[in-house]
C-alpha cells in the first residue's frame, strides 16, 4: 500500500481533523490490524462485532504506529498518543471516505463483480487475464464487504492498469454503498440464487440488491450478464448496447461452446481449465466477457484462463495416501452451488467410487428446512458409494434421502469430525471424496484429519 498522502491530506479525505502532529508529515499506508501492523504505518481503529479496536490503544501501539485515525469522544483526556492523531465522526465511514477519495484518483478500468455465486473465481480468473496484459489490483481473498472493499482499493498504486474488486452483501442497500466506493467502469453479473436468505428474504431481493450495481456505474459503463440466468437476462433490455452478455445461447457475445470451448467475439478458442464443471465453464466465460469489454484479445483471454489455479477451498484438489482424491469445494454453500458442486464432481469423476460429505447450508432463514430436505430427496438418484451429512440444519436431508431408500449408506452427525475414524479406514485409491458445506461448519478441519 502507498497512499501517497500527507496526515492532513489524510485527514481531509476521511472527513475528521488533525488533532496530533504535522500536517506535512507523510502517511503512506495503514492497518486496521494491530497484530500485523508494521512499524510506521497509521492504525485504523475500527469497531467491530466483537472487538472495539479503542481498547487496544495502548503505549506499545502509541510507540509503534505512524499515528492513530479514531472515532470522536472514543479516547480518554489521559493517556498514551502517538506521534499523529486524526479523529473521525464514524472511523469505518471515514475509512469508507478515504477508499473513495484514493479510488478516484486513478483513471483506469475499474471492474466490480456481483451475484449468488462465483464471485472470488470470476475475479481471480479476470485477474489472470488482465496480468498478462499489465499490473492489475484485485480483491484479496473475498474481501468483499464495507470493510474488506475499501482496504482493497487503498491497494490501488500509480503502476496498475486495472483494478478488479469482489462486492457482497446480505442486504440490500449494501452492493449501493458498495459500488458508491468502488466506482466500477465495468459491471460483472454472476447469477441470482438463494443465498444470504436469512436477511434478503426472496430471491427478488436478492436480484434487486445484486442489480444495484447497475445504477452505480458511468453513463458509458458496461454491465457484463449471465444471459442464462433468467432475472439477469431481463436487465438486457433494460441496458441496450451497455449489455455484454455471456451463456450457452446463440446471441449471447461470450458463448459456452460444449465442454472445452469459448466463442469470444466470433473466435472459437479451446480452453483447458483446471477446474472443472458446468459452473467453472460460465466462470470463465464471465471472465472472458469482461475480459473482452476491456479490450483484451481472445488468445491472451485463453492463456489466462488457463493459467488460473482453483483457490484454497474452491474445487482444491487433494490426495489421500491412499491415491484417493480429496476435492475441498467448502468455502461456501446455497443451494444452488451445492447442486451445482456435486453435479460437477459426479461428472469430472464418473468412472470412480464417489463419497460426498456434506455440511449445514447457512443463511437460509425460514426455507432452510425445504432446501435440505428438496437436496436430500435429490441425492437419493444419484450413482454415490457413499453420503455423510454435518450439522443440524442437515438432519432433514438425511431424513429425506433415507425415505428415499438409496441404494448406498447415508450418515448423519452433528460434527463432521466424528466421521474421521469410519472414513480413514474405507478410502482407497480408486475414491474421490467431495466436501461441500458452507463456511462456518469447517469441513476443511475433517479433511485435514483424513
Amino acid at each position: 500500500m502507498r497512499l501517497d498522502l500527507t496526515w492532513g491530506e489524510l485527514a481531509r479525505a476521511a472527513g475528521g481533523r488533525l488533532t496530533r502532529g504535522a500536517a506535512c508529515d507523510r502517511a503512506d499506508s495503514l492497518s486496521t490490524d494491530s497484530r500485523n501492523l508494521q512499524p510506521g504505518q497509521a492504525f485504523w481503529a475500527l469497531v467491530g462485532a466483537r472487538v472495539d479496536a479503542h481498547a487496544l490503544l495502548d503505549t506499545a501501539l502509541a510507540a509503534k504506529a505512524a499515528g492513530w485515525i479514531t472515532a470522536d469522544g472514543k479516547l480518554p483526556p489521559v493517556g498514551p498518543r502517538p506521534e499523529h492523531l486524526v479523529e473521525v465522526p464514524d472511523t469505518l465511514k471515514s475509512l469508507q471516505a478515504l477508499a473513495h477519495f484514493h479510488r478516484r484518483r486513478f483513471d483506469i478500468p475499474i471492474v466490480g463483480i456481483v451475484g449468488s455465486n462465483g464471485k472470488t473465481t470470476t475475479k481471480e480468473m479476470l485477474r489472470s487475464i488482465c496480468t498478462l496484459v499489465g499490473p492489475t489490483c484485485a480483491s484479496p481473498g473475498n474481501w468483499n464487504n464495507e470493510v474488506g472493499v475499501p482496504l482493497s482499493l487503498l491497494e490501488l498504486d500509480s503502476h496498475h492498469r486495472y483494478g478488479i474488486f469482489e462486492l457482497a452483501a446480505c442486504r440490500k442497500g449494501e452492493i449501493a454503498a458498495l459500488a458508491h466506493i468502488a466506482s466500477p467502469t465495468l459491471g460483472v453479473l454472476t447469477n441470482i440464487g438463494p443465498d444470504h436468505l436469512e436477511s434478503f428474504g426472496t430471491i427478488e431481493t436478492t436480484f434487486q440488491t445484486n442489480s444495484e450495481i447497475v445504477e452505480c456505474l458511468p453513463e458509458e459503463g458496461t454491465a457484463v450478464i449471465n444471459a442464462d440466468d433468467p432475472w439477469l437476462a431481463a436487465l438486457e433490455p433494460r441496458l441496450g448496447a451497455r449489455a455484454v452478455t455471456y451463456g450457452a445461447g446463440a446471441r449471447c457475445r461470450v458463448r459456452v461452446d460444449g465442454t472445452d470451448g469459448l466463442i469470444v467475439d466470433r473466435h472459437r478458442i479451446k480452453v483447458a481449465l483446471k477446474s472443472f464443471g458446468s459452473y467453472s465453464r460460465y466462470n470463465a466465460a464471465a471472465a472472458a466477457a469482461a475480459a473482452w469489454t476491456l479490450g483484451i484479445d481472445p488468445d491472451t483471454i485463453r492463456r489466462g484462463l488457463e493459467a488460473h489455479a482453483p483457490g484454497m477451498m474452491r474445487q482444491e484438489p487433494l490426495n489421500h495416501p491412499s491415491g484417493a482424491t480429496l476435492v475441498r469445494d467448502a468455502y461456501n454453500a446455497n443451494p444452488a452451488s451445492m447442486r451445482a458442486s456435486i453435479e460437477a464432481f459426479c461428472d469430472e469423476f464418473k468412472t470412480r467410487p464417489k463419497t460426498l460429505i456434506l455440511g449445514d447450508m447457512k443463511e437460509l432463514g425460514p426455507a432452510s428446512a425445504r432446501f435440505h430436505r428438496e437436496l436430500g430427496e435429490w441425492l437419493a438418484g444419484l450413482e454415490l458409494k457413499a453420503v455423510y451429512l454435518a450439522g443440524p440444519e442437515m438432519m432433514a436431508a438425511g431424513e429425506a434421502l433415507r425415505a428415499a431408500k438409496p441404494r448406498f449408506p447415508v450418515q448423519h452427525g452433528v460434527d463432521a469430525k466424528a466421521f474421521a475414524p469410519s472414513l480413514k479406514g474405507r478410502l482407497a485409491a480408486a475414491d474421490a471424496i467431495l466436501f461441500k458445506a458452507s463456511r462456518a461448519m469447517k469441513l476443511e478441519e475433517l479433511a485435514k484429519a483424513l
